[in-house]
């Protein structure tokens, strides 16, 4: 009876090991910005990663995120209608040092979504399935992609987020990789941990589009509903959490109500202010110097003497909150006009400046336009608007460098702004761009002086039936692009409703974030370190390591290698200045 059992056992562990060797698994890692295509071969070593050792090396400060990305690797099945590899899961254990320890909790995993792009976004970019949206890992995955079709490749995103308390020091751990329960290998896991942390506050300006009225009809909600407002919070949350901030808050707005008069009444939410502007310390308020609702209920002529008493009183009665509050520094008023680009659109933007500075003296008046025009008979703006917000093609003109710096000089602030038609070499979020392109927007910022960055929507979803499947979802960007679809152009995150049916991982109440966006945030998070060297007296070194990356808007490293290593010497200068 027992040599029949051990009989059994011996053809169990044989056919085991045929069913490896039919499909053999090997595991790797990349650094996080690099984007894993279906069909990368796998790699023996690079800056993060050593296959001789089956070590993932990383490093980063106090309070700081700090990815990487595991891949699994399997040949597909011979026909398309076989059944994928599945039932593949990735574990951590607690990353411990001589002296401290990082619960797993704060490694997070993420599955890497890949949507096929039909056509290529830029001279480098190129068709296929691309890698993009970030599902919370909650279950086993497979190799299956979408049209039954399989990925030879599928990476996991994996986020260290380093206590803000941490001790610094080397801490290790493993990562697990299974399938069905079965080990199918493991990988060391080294963190440095610097002997610093990240401020708290974020210091880039950042403008990101997030508008309730698109996500309440993706969803199929109402206007002004409970729900949709709990919603549009979960949004909100994720920019915060990610060191950014809505471009118009729409939790902040204030409700106007017609008085029998002609006046206006303005009405603040003080709880939704507090928790933003007291709580999570949000630094620019954007709010329309001429909003919707005077819009709607208008009878005057533009700028008329009644006009613009109306529209004055609303002006005089959000300052004076704000002032009262001790929150005016942090208050901005956007021009109605958009881009203004002909003579009379210059014009009207004037009428408009003069209008805010004289019912809300001190109050900065916004353009999404460059100090010098694009046409000297349209005359300029310079000494009505003080905040302008360019476009990145406006950068590469010398006179617009200049007039960044003059307007500073007085005490504006400069963002800038990457749409549909900045095409390659200059950055963009698309899809099938550079890993890089992201992660070089705040370096870009630092390397012109400028105060930060606008994006026009994350969640632009009116123009697709589903993110998750098209890549395109503005569709009239076309119209701008030269040519070129605009793969992820204001979609750079996900409605997290659609995660299982893609995926097979649990649902989001919100959204779900995306490969370009996490690379957004690491960008960001390097600006911090810049601006830990200039407050620690090295201002010098902060803008030598920025020119080191930088040149000018169509001209910068890519190299990721490059990259690291002047974060691994930023870091060190900064340990040096802190001890």
């Amino acid at each position: 009876m027992q040599r029949v059992a051990v009989m059994v056992l011996v053809c169990l562990a044989t056919i085991g090991s045929v069913s490896l060797a039919d499909n053999p698994v090997s595991v790797w890692a990349v650094p996080s910005i690099h984007k894993v295509r279906p069909d990368d071969p796998p790699e023996a070593s690079n800056p993060v990663w050593s296959a001789k050792t089956k070590t993932i090396s990383i490093a980063g400060a106090k309070n700081e995120h700090v990815p990487f990305q595991v891949v699994i690797t399997t040949p597909p099945p011979p026909a398309r209608y076989d059944k994928a590899a599945a039932g593949f899961i990735v574990e951590t254990s607690d990353l411990v040092s001589a002296q401290a320890r990082i619960p797993k909790d704060r490694v997070r995993f993420y599955l890497e979504h890949v949507v096929f792009c039909y056509a290529k976004s830029s001279p480098v970019g190129a068709t296929g399935f691309w890698p993009d949206a970030l599902a919370p890992l909650t279950d086993p995955f497979s190799m299956a992609s979408e049209f039954r079709t399989f990925v030879k490749n599928r990476a996991v995103w994996v986020d260290v987020m380093v206590p803000a308390d941490a001790r610094a020091g080397t801490y290790t751990g493993t990562l697990k990789v299974t399938r069905n329960g079965a080990p199918i290998d493991q990988l060391n896991l080294s963190l440095k941990v610097y002997d610093f942390a990240l401020p708290q506050e974020t210091h880039l300006i950042t403008y990101i589009g997030v508008f309730a009225g698109r996500i309440a009809r993706f969803y199929g909600l109402k206007a002004e509903s409970e729900e949709l407002k709990a919603l549009v919070r979960k949004y909100y949350d994720f920019l915060y959490a990610n060191r950014m901030e809505p471009w118009f808050h729409e939790m902040l707005q204030p409700k106007i109500e017609e008085l029998p008069d002609g006046d206006v009444a303005v009405r603040f939410d003080d709880r939704e202010y507090a928790h933003y502007l007291n709580g999570l310390k949000t630094k620019r308020v954007i709010l329309e110097a001429w909003p919707r609702e005077l819009q709607r209920n208008d009878r005057f002529p533009p700028f008329s003497d009644s006009f613009k008493r109306r529209v004055g009183s609303y002006l005089r009665q959000v300052r004076d909150y704000f002032n009262k509050s001790g929150w005016l520094s942090r208050l901005v008023f956007n021009s109605p006009i958009d881009e203004p680009n002909t003579a009379q659109q210059y014009a009207d933007t004037r009428r408009w400046a003069e209008l805010v500075h004289e019912s809300a003296p001190g109050v900065p008046f916004l353009v999404t336009e460059a100090p010098v025009s694009d046409n000297p008979e349209w005359g300029t703006l310079v000494g009505y608007a003080n905040n302008f917000s360019v476009h990145g093609n406006a950068l590469n003109r010398p006179q617009v460098k200049k007039a960044i710096r003059d307007e500073q000089a007085k005490g504006g602030e400069i963002t800038w702004y990457i749409s549909c038609d900045q095409v390659y070499p200059q950055p963009n979020y698309f899809i099938d761009a550079p890993a890089m392109d992201p992660v070089m927007v705040p370096w870009i910022t630092w390397r012109y002086g400028m105060n930060g960055m606008l994006y026009w929507d994350i969640a632009y979803w009116p123009q697709t039936p589903d993110p998750w499947l098209d890549p395109v979802t503005f569709l009239s960007g076309f119209l701008c692009s030269d040519g070129y679809v605009l793969n992820g152009e204001g979609c750079v995150i996900y409605p997290g409703d659609r995660v299982r049916r893609y995926t097979g991982q649990k649902n989001v109440h919100g959204p779900v974030s995306s490969l370009r966006f996490e690379l957004l945030r690491e960008g960001i998070e390097d600006y911090e370190y810049l601006w830990l060297l200039k407050s620690l007296g090295e201002g010098e070194f902060a803008d030598h390591a920025v020119e080191s990356m930088v040149v000018d808007v169509s001209t910068f490293s890519r190299n990721v290698e490059e990259l690291l290593a002047l974060r691994r010497r930023m870091a060190e200068r900064i340990e040096s200045l802190k001890r």
